[in-house]
């Protein structure tokens, strides 16, 4: 538009680089010290490192390598830590992990996606481990010989981890399992620990708990296999089973591939990110004993027909929200908001989109309502993380990347022209005579708007000698059409007013849409006033009555 418009968008991303000093490796878990004002980082190659909570921070140290016992394999890794919450207190020293292991020739192998199966799979020697180790709480040094596995499960196929590890404020162990690439594992809670959350005592407390009565691999299960050590099993678990017939860690089940299970600082209530399958991805609220019905559904609709059924006849609990296919790819749980910097964000749950929109989503924890906050440029989204004043953060894969803290996304019109008048495209605002260059058009589908009439006009850049490969629409038949940098789309809206003569209508605005200068869209609205002379560019969102 000759200049007019900026090449840049009015806003600011809901996000910026967090400890600009440091870097990481694909970095999955971020975790506070108890009462230490210190950060815990872990990559998914199992290197695990500590820094103090200050954004000028130079400095991280190595806390513990456990690469050579983490295996790269798909979408696995260093998937959990949580550090007991009376670490440093009554010589309480405990760190807890989840990882997969690498195959059975040390290799990080499989590397890539296998397939999933209804009920069987091929096991390469790679494991599923939870592990507890001792770390000194002035140093934050690990104890040597403090290593101890508490469970380790034959990992099969390819793909669906889980991953989610936190305590709840019940001070019981919460671990999400995935469905290990076996549908049915979900709805199975007599011969694996998969696709469900686990609930485990690992202070083993007689009071509240008892000791497991079906285990690996006395009960069940090969003989490399491990469960029940150094945890029992607590009193109030929803799957008690006294005769042994069926594991007791069971808090949930009917989970696909809960990659992020996080905890609600405020409340203690458990949100999960569950990864689906064809038709969407999910939030669901941890209740406890209840079935989230995978493989039989998926969310609220069909899962995968004939392969089991639900365990016990139980209903299928439905998702706090179901995201379709086209607002996400692959749902990466986050937290509800607790902090400060951002109130209007306050008791929300925000999660992400690890696929081609990249979006960061702002949910409602009682409707299940979201709203798009922004779109994460730097790509791959993997993990969040929470320090404890309730600031989130976003972690990304890649090499050698930064940490991103969740910000106020401050949006500035600067430069932005105020009134429809100085935007250039009319020569005549009463009866929209348009200037050179922005040229008419129609749609072959036009969709309804609430009854209004619409005028659309385009503009291509053109620097005097058209039809460069800069100034060239890249027209698709069947798919989107690319618009080379500085093109401009206006719609105008016409509101009839009179329903005895529809000739007679108001002007109620003017969009635009301007392709800037980092090859994306950004928009502009201009609302008409009473008086239908000009319209003033609408900064925040309006209702506003219109008599018929």
């Amino acid at each position: 538009m000759n200049g007019v418009f900026p090449a840049a968008p009015p806003t600011q991303n809901p996000y910026q680089v967090a400890f600009d000093n440091l870097t990481f490796d694909s970095p999955l878990n971020f975790t506070m010290v108890p009462n230490q004002n210190k950060i815990v980082v872990g990559q998914r190659d199992g290197k695990v490192f500590w820094f103090n909570n200050n954004q000028n921070t130079t400095v991280k140290n190595l806390l513990v390598d456990l690469s050579d016992k983490v295996g790269l394999v798909w979408d696995g890794g260093f998937l959990g830590l949580a550090i007991h919450p009376e670490y440093g207190t009554n010589n309480n020293k405990y760190f807890y992990v989840y990882y997969s292991t690498e195959d059975s020739n040390s290799e990080d192998w499989p590397d890539y996606f296998i397939g999933m199966h209804c009920n069987t799979h091929e096991h390469w020697g790679n494991f599923l481990v939870l592990e507890r180790f001792e770390v000194d709480p002035v140093s934050l040094t690990p104890i040597p010989g403090s290593s101890v596995i508490l469970i380790k499960r034959r990992m099969y196929g390819g793909t669906h981890r889980g991953g989610g590890l936190e305590f709840g404020n019940d001070g019981f162990l919460y671990l999400a399992t995935g469905d290990n690439s076996i549908y049915k594992t979900s709805q199975d809670i007599e011969n694996n620990l998969d696709g469900g959350v686990l609930r485990i005592d690992v202070d083993k407390d007689p009071n509240r708990s008892h000791v497991p009565v079906r285990t690996m691999p006395d009960d069940h299960g090969f003989s490399d296999e491990i469960s029940g050590n150094e945890y029992w099993i607590p009193n109030d678990n929803p799957f008690l089973s006294p005769d042994g017939s069926n594991f007791e860690e069971y808090y949930t089940l009917g989970h696909r591939n809960p990659h992020r299970m996080t905890k609600d600082m405020s409340t203690g209530i458990f949100y999960l990110g569950d990864v689906g399958s064809w038709q969407h991805e999910e939030v669901n609220i941890v209740t406890k004993g209840k079935n989230y019905g995978w493989p039989v559904y998926e969310g609220n609709g069909t899962g995968i027909e004939g392969c089991t059924t639900m365990y016990n006849n139980m209903p299928n609990e439905s998702p706090l929200v179901e995201f379709p296919r086209s607002d996400t790819d692959v749902i990466i749980g986050g937290y509800v908001y607790r902090g400060t910097e951002i109130p209007e964000l306050y008791g929300r749950y925000i999660c992400g989109d690890y696929g081609n929109g990249e979006d960061i989503w702002s949910v409602d924890t009682q409707t299940g309502d979201y709203t798009l906050l922004g779109n994460f440029l730097p790509s791959d989204i993997a993990s969040f993380g929470q320090d404890d004043q309730g600031e989130l953060y976003i972690l990304k894969l890649g090499d050698n990347v930064p940490l991103y803290k969740l910000t106020q996304p401050e949006i500035s019109y600067d430069g932005i022209p105020q009134n429809l008048s100085q935007t250039g495209a009319f020569t005549n605002l009463v009866n929209l005579n348009v200037t050179d260059g922005l040229i008419p058009y129609d749609m072959i589908d036009p969709f309804w708007s609430d009854r209004a009439y619409k005028t659309r006009w385009m503009a291509i850049p053109n620097d005097g000698t058209h039809n460069t490969p800069d100034e060239r629409i890249n027209f698709s038949e069947n798919g989107v059409w690319e618009y080379p940098v500085g093109s401009v789309l206006v719609k105008h809206f016409d509101l009839p007013i009179n329903d005895n003569n529809p000739n007679i209508t108001r002007k109620i605005e003017t969009r635009f849409s301007i392709k800037g200068q980092n090859g994306d869209f950004y928009f502009l609205t201009y609302n008409w006033n009473a008086a239908q002379t000009d319209a003033t560019l609408q900064e925040v969102s309006l209702t506003e009555p219109i008599a018929i």
